[in-house]
């Protein structure tokens, strides 16, 4: 793993540990050109859930995680089938355009004006996160833009993100290793990644 790699992981760590998703928007362009990169992410993205999970365990639906969890398991296998036949790289492009996009009209402020609770089915939500998972680990976008329409309490939304994440990371870690991704260099790269990103989570912590 070169050094620029490296400190990408470390910055994308620290994204997810302070916003509570957002790591693979990071680290993602590391994957363009491989599925180590990949893996490695849905390993690192998976480690980094279990503590937020802990913090926050008391504001935890569990309805909430049955609905999301059930979607993404008919999601992720295709995402897992689209990494290895599809084209992920466009897939990324249009994911970056979409988020581009939506970035921008929350800055200037034209936000759809909702009447009414926002009706998009949890399922359905937890279907296309599987699939962004399984494809290119991007599984945590489509459950926080949910989050945010539907007008989720902060303490809410980053509890039951976190403990999904940490139920789907699994599945699709698990999942990337039944499809081959897993090998030597992974583990290699995983060992000497362990180290700072332990040293980014005291420093963060204690600051």
């Amino acid at each position: 793993m070169s050094l620029t790699a490296y400190i990408i992981f470390l910055i994308g760590a620290a994204t997810r540990y302070i916003f509570g998703f957002g790591e693979a928007l990071v680290t993602t362009p590391l994957s363009f050109n491989s599925n180590d990169a990949v893996a490695l992410i849905g390993i690192l993205g998976l480690g980094l859930a279990a503590p937020a999970v802990v913090k926050n365990y008391r504001y935890i639906d569990l309805k909430l995680i049955i609905k999301l969890v059930s979607g993404a398991i008919i999601g992720v296998p295709f995402g897992l089938m689209f990494l290895k036949l599809g084209n992920t790289l466009m897939l990324k492009y249009l994911v970056g355009i979409f988020l581009i996009m939506y970035a921008i009209l929350n800055l200037i402020k034209l936000k759809p004006r909702q009447k009414s609770r926002f009706k998009l089915p949890v399922f359905v939500a937890g279907l296309f996160s599987g699939f962004m998972g399984g494809a290119i680990n991007t599984h945590g976008v489509p459950i926080a833009i949910y989050g945010q329409l539907a007008k989720w309490p902060t303490q809410y939304l980053r509890a039951n993100l976190q403990t999904y994440f940490g139920i789907i990371g699994l599945i699709i870690v698990l999942g990337q290793g039944l499809s081959g991704l897993w090998n030597l260099r992974v583990g290699l790269d995983l060992i000497l990644l362990l180290p700072g990103v332990a040293l980014v989570i005291f420093i963060l912590e204690k600051s």
